[in-house]
């Protein structure tokens, strides 16, 4: 009997920001190149996200805003650090992590998924002004009626 052996990677994902006035179609070249990436590594892209324009928690390379792009793929340990010392080449990326999300993964076992697209989000209105303390009895002591002695 000859049992065919299961080929265990690591599942992993990354994400990374890109500038926002970064074009569609270089956006599409970044993936494109990850994606080769991984293969050469002997991994398999799983699916791309890409997240759109949003608004960053502080300031990343100066900017308020940043292209989110998400990555899940399979493969070996050292896969990780080839697809990060590719990311730090790229000039559009300004920011990037990778986490580890399980071990023992069958390669064969996970299918490739079509690359998704989310749309964006849509932007805050500012909030209106308001005062800095609430009101307080005394705003409202020269509207009352005053009471007569009697």
């Amino acid at each position: 009997m000859a049992e065919a052996t299961k080929r265990l990677v690591r599942e992993y994902e990354t994400i990374y920001l890109l500038k926002p006035e970064t074009p569609d179609d270089q956006v599409d070249e970044i993936k494109e190149r990850l994606r080769g990436v991984v293969t050469r590594e002997g991994g398999k892209v799983i699916r791309f996200t890409d997240q759109g324009k949003r608004k960053t928690a502080f300031p990343v390379a100066k900017n308020a805003k940043a292209l989110y792009v998400h990555c899940l793929y399979v493969g070996g340990s050292g896969l990780v650090q080839e697809l990060e010392r590719n990311l730090k080449m790229i000039d559009a990326v300004t920011k990037f992590q990778s986490v580890r999300l399980a071990d023992g993964v069958d390669f064969d076992a996970r299918q490739v998924e079509a690359d998704v697209k989310i749309a964006p989000v849509e932007e805050e209105k500012p909030r209106e002004e308001r005062s800095e303390f609430p009101p307080t009895e005394e705003a409202f002591e020269g509207d009352a009626p005053e009471a007569e002695e009697a």
